[in-house]
């Protein structure tokens, strides 16, 4: 559409008189935004009260300096419960998934994640913070998707580690398509989910990685359950 700055900014503007928000909804896909825009929206996204944010800016001009307020903005967010955040196809690289995954160290109350960091420029340095801030013990149901990115073992191996923690979860989404990771981060990863009780749907991508035939053969023996989906 032709939705661009200056309308980013006038939503960012009327969020900020909303202090009792509890829950929104901002799409922008396919837009004009770029950063000034972005930054003015995210700036308006600090409100305490709210539990419940869908925002997808996924397809624009956007990068780190929207990425890094918005994570300024969702680290005073402590009452977050759901959060969706579809920011792929735009600019945004490590700064981003550095101060995203501060704030959702905050989010102590979260139960479900949608996070899409895909065809972005994102590497090891941010993705391992990013995923670093997903240890909520409430976490029931996490989609991560990190794939077409430059993300390798670091990120691998850190989410497996983060995933230890979530001893709640339920339902897992990861997508790690045509990215660096390799058998250590498949066999890590596993080994963190085959300590998660609760876990019964589970689907795994690492098509396109550097993980091995052998490796995902091995993954699919030691988890066995009906829920389990590996895309390779």
């Amino acid at each position: 559409t032709l939705v661009a700055d200056s309308t980013a900014a006038a939503l960012g503007t009327a969020l900020k008189f909303c202090s009792k928000l509890e829950k929104a909804k901002l799409v922008l896909y396919n837009t004009k935004l770029a950063d000034d825009g972005g930054q003015a929206l995210a700036s308006g996204l600090d409100r305490p009260e709210l539990q419940d944010l869908d925002l997808r800016i996924r397809d624009t001009g956007v990068g780190d300096k929207t990425g890094v307020a918005l994570g300024q903005s969702l680290s005073k967010c402590s009452k977050m419960s759901k959060l969706h955040l579809e920011m792929s196809d735009t600019k945004m690289s490590d700064a981003s998934g550095i101060a995203l995954g501060e704030a959702l160290r905050a989010h102590h109350k979260l139960t479900k994640a949608t996070i899409g960091f895909y065809n972005t420029k994102l590497t090891d340095t941010g993705g391992e913070a990013l995923v670093a801030g997903l240890v909520g013990k409430e976490l029931q149901d996490l989609d991560l998707r990190l794939f077409n990115t430059s993300v390798a073992d670091k990120t691998g191996l850190a989410i497996g580690k983060s995933l230890g923690s979530c001893r709640k979860m339920t339902k897992l989404f990861l997508s790690f398509t045509n990215t660096g990771v390799s058998d250590p981060s498949a066999e890590g990863i596993a080994s963190c989910l085959e300590e998660l009780p609760l876990l019964t749907t589970i689907y795994l991508s690492f098509k396109g990685s550097r993980v091995s035939r052998e490796c995902v053969d091995a993954v699919k023996l030691k988890l066995q359950r009906p829920g389990l989906k590996i895309n390779y």
